[in-house]
């Protein structure tokens, strides 16, 4: 017959994988509860700060396009006033990208 030493030592025995689960459960919840509680601000503010910079990256770039525009009309403009009628050098015309090119 065993002893009630034995037997509560087989019993911890027995449930030792079980009680390394749950406290590596216990543990993980912690450590996430932890990360979570002190990082997301940050994540939130770093969020937030990288769609207004997207929004304002948009903006600057549409700026751009609209003054390539300007810029190819001044461009244009000028060519076309130095243009000794349209004879020996052709239509010139805007690619859209802030460059021009000659038709012949």
């Amino acid at each position: 017959m065993m002893s009630n030493n034995n037997m509560k030592k087989l019993k911890q025995e027995k449930n030792s994988p079980l009680a390394v689960s749950l406290y590596v459960l216990s543990m993980r919840k912690q450590i996430e509860e932890e990360f979570e509680s002190k990082y997301s601000k940050r994540i939130n503010y770093l969020v937030g700060a990288n769609n207004e910079l997207a929004h304002d990256l948009k903006t600057c770039e549409e700026q751009c396009t609209k003054l390539a525009r300007i810029a190819d009309n001044i461009v244009l403009t000028e060519l076309c006033l130095r243009d000794d009628g349209g004879g020996s050098r052709g239509k010139i015309y805007s690619d859209g990208r802030g460059g021009v090119y000659q038709q012949q």
